[in-house]
């Protein structure tokens, strides 16, 4: 019974270990968002794609900034989500967190 509950405890360990190898990411985009609707169109659109984190807009400056997990998407698959939606993306910053 020792066995099982040490081995059990190690496999833990090793999965917990395993599962926190993915790095936490931020994206700086570019884009031709002009204005608030345009804003919340990428906002209610690219928050739900896989990896997705955080994700901030700014009209002023024409930027989105998203945070993800590289380890289910990438900044193509990002930028992509972006110019489906009608838009611009070019990556301006890319930055392990």
């Amino acid at each position: 019974m020792k066995k099982i509950l040490i081995m059990s405890a190690a496999l833990f360990v090793l999965l917990s270990a395993a599962a926190g190898t993915g790095v936490m990411r931020k994206v700086v985009f570019s884009t031709t968002i002009e204005c608030k609707n345009c804003a919340r169109k990428v906002v209610e659109n690219v928050s739900f794609e896989k990896g997705v984190k955080d994700l901030r807009t700014e009209v002023a400056d024409r930027s989105v900034t998203i945070v993800y997990d590289s380890r289910k998407t990438d900044t193509l698959k990002l930028g992509n989500a972006i110019r489906k939606l009608g838009y611009g993306a070019q990556v301006v910053e890319d930055n392990a967190l």
